[in-house]
């Protein structure tokens, strides 16, 4: 669907017009899969046709948390000469279309997690926004041909659209690309490729990667993740390696499965910051000793400053914290209530704490490595 929109770009780029796709599908679906290699297909193919384009990927959960900061990523990528010159938000956005211009360059941008970006901007009260600013770029030069060929944005479902006001959702259209969950034979095939690329020939049962797959498929909070199958399928691994097991075998997937919990993946947790992992320990911590469905924000800073002395670091202000518990809501890594305070979703608080801290040991034994 992505090649059927884009096709008549390659044959007449410069009697192109920009386009505004979404692409919604719950976690594990494939989205940013997808569109990652959708857009090194598009770039190969435009460079075959001797048409000079750039496809921007940019994933909004890793630090870019406003319309400033996705600009400046967006114009390192593009022109960074550019982006070193302290321009401001609307200017960058304006010197990116006249770089374009200049260059006869054309863009692709794909905006990944766009859902927190509109979250995070709309908890700032930040001007203006995103989708107004990306989908109304035709206007800067009106009846001429357009450099930036199209935008994606890439989000869990439509609910980020209730945060946007209506002439937002106007200019945001209606070409959506809906990624429904993996069934289990897709599973296995994708399963069955990884298996082939990162484990030792023949230490990786069929009826194995099967059983994985059903798992993943059966879950009963979003079932057909993919992300969660391949979560699995790696931890399964590494209890093999750890018990010196030639095989991979039904029961190190048990144990894996033990270990592992719906609604969060590992690569939720490895890509927080410092501080994000240290207000996420302290969170689950404050739960794990007040025995209580939530914590006051005032019990989670408490237990963050233990955490940060623990590992000696210097602990940063409340409000800084409080903000951080804000942002692990909006990943979806804790359950924020102001009048109720601080849960944990998706997993239990023992679970959460035992994988916390292999994680953080795991970054630990990689600094000292380095």
């Amino acid at each position: 669907m992505l090649h059927d929109l884009f096709t008549d770009f390659l044959e007449k780029p410069k009697e192109s017009y920009q386009r505004i796709v979404q692409v919604l599908g719950p976690i594990g679906s494939g989205k940013s899969c997808t569109a990652y290699r959708f857009g090194i297909e598009l770039e190969r193919e435009a460079k075959a046709h001797k048409i000079p384009l750039r496809v921007v990927h940019v994933s909004c959960k890793l630090g870019v948390d406003s319309r400033y900061a996705l600009y400046q990523t967006v114009l390192q990528k593009v022109a960074p000469d550019i982006a070193s010159r302290g321009y401001s938000t609307n200017e960058m956005l304006r010197q990116l279309v006249y770089h374009l211009k200049d260059t006869s360059e054309y863009l692709l941008l794909t905006l990944d997690d766009v859902d927190y970006l509109i979250r995070m901007s709309k908890e700032k009260k930040e001007e203006g926004g995103v989708v107004f600013d990306l989908t109304r770029l035709n206007e800067m030069f009106l009846g001429e041909y357009q450099q930036v060929v199209g935008v994606i944005f890439i989000a869990r479902d439509a609910s980020f659209k209730k945060l946007l006001d209506p002439s937002e959702v106007s200019t945001l259209g209606n070409v959506v690309i809906k990624m429904p969950s993996y069934s289990i034979k897709e599973l296995s095939d994708i399963l069955k490729k990884r298996v082939e690329i990162a484990f030792k020939p023949n230490t990786v049962e069929d009826a194995i990667v099967e059983f994985v797959a059903e798992l993943a498929a059966g879950k009963s909070y979003n079932p057909g993740d993919c992300r969660f199958a391949l979560d699995i399928l790696l931890t399964s691994g590494l209890v093999a390696d750890a018990e010196m097991s030639d095989y991979v075998t039904l029961e190190h997937v048990r144990k894996a499965a033990s270990e592992s919990f719906d609604g969060i993946s590992s690569e939720d947790l490895i890509t927080l910051d410092e501080h994000a992992m240290l207000t996420l320990i302290g969170s689950v911590q404050a739960l794990g000793f007040y025995k209580t469905p939530y914590v006051s924000m005032k019990d989670v800073y408490e237990y963050y400053v233990l955490a940060c002395e623990g590992r000696e670091v210097e602990p940063l202000s409340y409000s800084k914290i409080r903000d951080y518990v804000k942002d692990l809501h909006f990943r979806g890594l804790v359950n924020y209530n102001p009048e109720k305070g601080i849960s944990i979703i998706g997993a239990s608080v023992e679970d959460l704490s035992r994988v916390l801290q292999t994680i953080q040991r795991s970054k630990e034994l990689e600094e000292e490595e380095s």
